[in-house]
């Protein structure tokens, strides 16, 4: 009897291991709220992708007393987290988020955290995991049964990781929805959705490529320019009134934009009426931009590389992986020409790793939010106004006015969290009509968009009075988060229903190129970010890499590159797909820019006389 009891105790502890990670995945996504929507396939490899899990952590540490605790609190710490990050940003966690904890960390103190009842019952549930762990424990002992246990286990993970990314996802077709990741993570839950995501994180050569390829582009683009220099012989070459900028100013401002490229909408008063006025000396238009309400360190390395966030992994943050040493940009470009080049940011310079990136291209000086003590705040941030009189106290503190200056700015004050009230900001601006009083976070950043615009008269009225001839650019980096009821009222359709041609409204964003000499007026239209910074170089009349010359010679015919398609000069939308089939006419341009691309971020060949002012040998 003592024995059959004996066995019966063994075997329903062995039965309770085994569904120990079955547990541990109906918590996780308990708590996430996608249990539901999870077919029971998908399931099955979220639970087979959880027991690899636990059967590591066993391997590693030879007792279940440690390795069902340490993974079970683990799934929970995650399934918490992911709850709260996917409410305040709309987007889960991604493996590429993990380098940026600390960023996130660092904002999340302006968002409203509120723990659920399923997050507390899962709390239950996880303890009682625990407790089984820690009074029914397994060991492996010696040293010898250990070694051998590692190596199954081993085997095992690395036979059914292998299965699953050789075999079982090309044959399910499982994939990443890049454009609602959110819909593929309730779909998929989040461990496979996880699982899959690693399979874009490796950037495979484009199909042709090769570094002959490139030098035949550099080759081609170096023989345009010889032939429109000679076309052109020495007409306008020496103009008296040719001016070039001896401080170029460029500021990218956090969540700068104009919500009414999305839909229409009245308010009590004109939020953008300064950068309205601006006419003379200005170009404008809209800035197509890579991201929408976060993920900021993207738009900004388009503008500063010329290179889609397109041609990168998807969903990749390229500050935390694609900016390495010697990186060429707009700031080698210029520094080469002379200039000193500063950064500003009123924040800790570890956020989005720019620290790192800004040394890595050629970033002479960086003032980060050490550099603010005592400036203004307007809600919890540095205010515009604050760091745009930092970056005049800058700008004067140059030994000699005629010192060429380049400086890079990126303020805070718009930063998201609208849904939380201060005692320091002022309500200036409202939604009125059949909007009044319903979208309180669109109302509050609608009035940060007006105080921006008087930062930005502040701005210009002092350049206008300096001797120095000074350009100053300014654009947005995505627009907000506010609530997704608005932007669906305003436009007038759910955006689930919106097609991809018409998605890129929630993509653009004001930019101006201003100047305190005489230059000529224009309004540029829809542009992607790309180009920004090679306008910059071709109107402040410096040189140019042949790279830069190669994005201004394809937006002719593409002025708007992004991560959901391409548009014409008429505003034609292209698919990527459409545009890698080898009847579209447009194909070859857009391998020559993924060419280009590939071998300025990831080929450790590169072509260096195509990206900056170098010559080759």
């Amino acid at each position: 009897m003592q024995k059959w009891c004996k066995i019966a105790g063994m075997f329903i502890t062995t039965v309770i291991l085994l569904l120990i990670p079955c547990a541990s995945y109906i918590l996780f996504e308990y708590v996430t709220g996608n249990l539901p929507t999870i077919p029971l396939s998908m399931a099955v490899l979220n639970i087979g992708w959880i027991y690899l899990l636990y059967l590591t952590v066993f391997a590693v540490s030879g007792s279940t007393r440690i390795g069902i605790p340490f993974t079970a609190v683990f799934l929970y710490i995650v399934s918490v987290a992911e709850y709260l990050v996917t409410g305040f940003r709309g987007r889960p966690i991604m493996i590429w988020d993990v380098l940026a904890l600390r960023t996130a960390m660092s904002v999340a103190g302006n968002y409203e955290f509120v723990f659920t009842k399923e997050m507390y019952l899962a709390c239950l549930g996880v303890q009682a995991i625990c407790l089984f762990g820690l009074i029914v424990p397994i060991r492996v002992r010696g040293r010898n049964k250990r070694l051998v246990f590692a190596g199954g286990s081993t085997g095992v993970v690395l036979s059914f990781i292998l299965w699953f990314y050789t075999c079982l996802i090309p044959y399910k077709g499982l994939e990443i929805n890049m454009w609602e990741v959110s819909e593929s993570y309730q779909e998929y839950g989040y461990v496979l959705s996880t699982a899959v995501s690693f399979n874009y994180a490796v950037k495979k050569k484009p199909k042709g490529y090769s570094f002959a390829k490139v030098k035949q582009i550099y080759d081609s683009v170096k023989e345009d320019n010889q032939v429109l220099l000679a076309s052109a012989g020495d007409v306008d070459v020496d103009r008296e009134d040719k001016t070039t900028p001896v401080n170029i100013i460029c500021i990218m401002n956090e969540s700068y934009s104009d919500l009414k490229v999305a839909g229409n909408f009245e308010t009590n008063q004109e939020y953008f009426p300064f950068l309205n006025s601006l006419k003379e000396n200005t170009v404008k238009g809209s800035l197509s931009v890579p991201i929408f309400g976060s993920l900021t360190s993207n738009s900004e390395f388009e503008f500063l590389t010329g290179d889609s966030i397109s041609q990168l992994p998807a969903n990749s943050i390229a500050y935390q992986f694609n900016v390495k040493p010697n990186t060429y940009s707009l700031v080698s470009t210029l520094k080469s020409q002379g200039y000193d080049t500063v950064a500003m940011h009123p924040y800790p310079k570890e956020n989005w790793n720019r620290q790192e990136c800004y040394r890595n291209m050629g970033i002479d000086e960086f003032l980060d939010i050490e550099d603010y003590e005592g400036s203004e705040l307007l809600r919890n941030y540095i205010s515009d106004r604050a760091d745009y009189e930092k970056l005049i106290e800058r700008v004067e503190s140059k030994e000699n006015p005629e010192d060429k200056l380049f400086l890079f700015n990126v303020t805070m004050q718009n930063h998201g969290g609208y849904d939380t009230l201060f005692d320091d900001f002022d309500q200036e601006v409202w939604l009125t009509g059949d909007l009044k009083g319903k979208y309180p976070k669109a109302d509050q950043y609608l009035s940060l968009m007006k105080r921006s615009d008087e930062a930005l008269e502040y701005l210009i009225s002092y350049f206008e009075q300096s001797s120095e001839p000074t350009m100053i650019v300014l654009f947005g980096d995505h627009q907000p988060s506010v609530e997704d009821e608005f932007f669906d009222e305003i436009s007038g359709i759910p955006s689930s229903l919106v097609k991809n041609q018409d998605r890129l409204m929630w993509y653009q964003t004001p930019f101006m190129i201003w100047t305190n000499y005489k230059t000529q007026a224009e309004e540029k239209g829809k542009m992607g970010a790309i180009y920004l910074s090679s306008e910059v170089l071709k109107r402040a009349g410096v040189t140019m890499t042949p790279y830069q010359q190669f994005l201004l010679k394809m937006e002719e015919t593409f002025p708007v590159v992004h991560p959901i398609g391409c548009f014409d000069q008429e505003g034609t939308y292209y698919s990527w797909e459409a545009l890698n089939n080898p009847e579209n006419p447009y194909s070859d341009l857009i391998k020559n820019y993924e060419y280009l691309v590939y071998n300025h971020i990831f080929d450790g060949k590169k072509l260096k006389e195509m990206f900056s002012l170098e010559t080759g040998k």
